[in-house]
């Protein structure tokens, strides 16, 4: 009856979980990784189930970094909890 977590990357996770909405996406509906390949390898470096223990992510501006860390977030909060501060700008 009690199984572990399913041992998802954060890109997998938000392929199954996150939808945008029209205020956040020019392209609301389900999350696609697919739209911003360049993210898959930053968002699963950042998995639980990943060796690595710092990541370095250098981007120019309006690459989609921001959503691929609240994929991040939701992905902590969902398989992982554990307390994570968040600190986002306004507009």
């Amino acid at each position: 009856m009690l199984r572990p977590p399913p041992q998802l990357t954060v890109s997998a996770w938000a392929e199954q979980h996150r939808i945008l909405g029209s205020r956040a996406s020019s392209e609301p509906g389900p999350w696609r990784t697919s739209r911003t390949p360049y993210l898959r390898d930053v968002m699963d470096a950042l998995s639980a189930v990943h060796p690595a223990r710092r990541i370095v992510f250098m981007k120019g501006p309006r690459v989609g970094a921001s959503e691929g860390g609240n994929n991040w977030l939701g992905y902590i909060l969902h398989h992982v909890p554990a307390p994570v501060p968040a600190v986002g700008l306004t507009e």
